[in-house]
This record gives structure tokens, C-alpha cells and sequence, in this order.
């Protein structure tokens, strides 16, 4: 199967879990889609029990997947679910806690062991929760790289300028072949006024955005 085929079915899959879209969910399953289990992750997101039974019916067994999912949302049931199943990722689910501004979650994760600012700093990055980047940051979270390749994939244009006046290369998302993924967030990017800048210090982020349109333009 093509990357982009594989890469359509994988995120649609995650998206229609997350929706409760079981109609959706059946005809991804006809057409290929077989991710188990980022099928539980969004589901676990989403808070639909029938499909976080589906997915494990059909073969889901990353419970820290699922950890992510329900952290992210918010559901302490979930959360409390996967771990009696054997999730024990504190990092993984301190991401999926920040990318979506659980901060009761963050709370659980860091109580149980969870000690990876870079994961959680990524999290808040890409769901765009300046209060939790901050929170990372005071606790050691320095990876601006990663920061920046997530704030783009979740197309958070003040988390993307945070995180190259923090001093992340925006080189490193050739490095990791992001561009691909990138250009998929680029209109969005644009549409929330990437370019209008008020003073000189932000003038970053614009220089940021022509270069990456510039170096997408090949995939587009």
C-alpha cells in the first residue's frame, strides 16, 4: 500500500473513532483501513465505548495508545481502564494530556511517574496550550525542535513562533521529512495571519513561513 493510501486510511480511522463515526469507521475498514490501534487511541479520545470495543475485537492491544487517547480527553474512567489493562506509559500519556489542555491528566501522569517535559512540551504544542508549554518548560523541557514539527502538524501559529524565538531550527523539519505532513496544515497556517507581524521580533516566523512555502511548494 502507497505511503499516502496507508497515511489517508491511518488518519481518517483515528478521526472517525474520535467522532463516533461508526458508518465512517465500517467503510474505512472495507476500503483497508486495519490500525487498530490508533483506531483506540482516538476512539479513547472520543469517549465512544462501541468502538474502543471494536478496535480491541479486532485486534487493538497498545494500551498506552489508548492511555494517550483518554488523557487527552479528559476521561478518567478510560484512563483508569487502560492502565488496569496494562498501560503504563507516564510519558505518553502526559503528551496526550497536554495536546489536549487536560490538566487534571497532566496532574494523574506526572503522580505516577511521568518525567519526559520534551513529550509533554510537544503535546501542549501541537493543541496549541501556551499555559502547559510554559509548565513543561519551568519543569526542563528544552527540545524546541520537536516543539516547532508539532505546533506545525497541529497548525498553532504563537506556539510555532514561541518555539523559534525559543531558538528551534526550522531545518529540522526537512530533517525528519516533515514537509510532507507539514503542507497539510500550510493553508491553515496562512488563513490564522501567519504574515502579519507588528514589530521586528516576529518578523521570524514570517521569514519561517515563506521558507517553508518555498521548500513545500515540490509536494503541493
Amino acid at each position: 500500500m502507497k505511503f499516502e493510501v496507508y497515511r489517508f486510511l491511518y488518519i481518517a480511522l483515528k478521526e472517525a473513532c474520535e467522532n463516533g463515526d461508526r458508518e465512517q469507521v465500517d467503510k474505512l475498514i472495507e476500503k483497508g483501513a486495519w490500525n487498530w490501534n490508533i483506531g483506540l487511541q482516538g476512539a479513547c479520545r472520543g469517549r465512544h465505548l462501541d468502538l474502543i470495543n471494536l478496535m480491541i475485537e479486532k485486534g487493538a492491544y497498545d494500551w498506552n495508545r489508548g492511555l494517550w487517547g483518554a488523557c487527552s480527553g479528559g476521561h478518567i474512567d478510560l484512563v483508569n481502564l487502560m492502565i488496569k489493562k496494562g498501560a503504563r506509559d507516564w510519558d505518553n500519556g502526559l503528551q496526550g494530556a497536554c495536546e489536549g489542555g487536560q490538566l487534571e491528566m497532566v496532574n494523574l501522569m506526572i503522580e505516577k511517574g511521568a518525567t519526559d517535559w520534551n513529550c509533554g512540551l510537544a503535546g501542549a504544542c501541537e493543541g496549541g496550550y501556551l499555559e502547559l508549554a510554559n509548565l513543561m518548560i519551568k519543569k526542563g523541557a528544552h527540545s524546541w525542535d520537536w516543539g516547532l514539527q508539532r505546533a506545525c502538524e497541529g497548525g498553532q501559529v504563537e506556539m510555532a513562533n514561541l518555539m523559534i524565538e525559543k531558538g528551534a531550527n526550522i531545518h529540522y523539519l526537512d530533517k525528519l521529512r516533515m514537509l510532507r505532513l507539514v503542507k497539510l496544515r500550510l493553508n491553515k497556517l496562512i488563513e490564522n495571519h501567519l504574515v502579519r507581524v507588528e514589530n521586528r521580533k516576529k518578523l521570524r516566523i514570517v521569514d519561517f513561513q515563506r521558507d517553508l512555502m518555498n521548500r513545500t511548494e515540490r509536494y503541493l
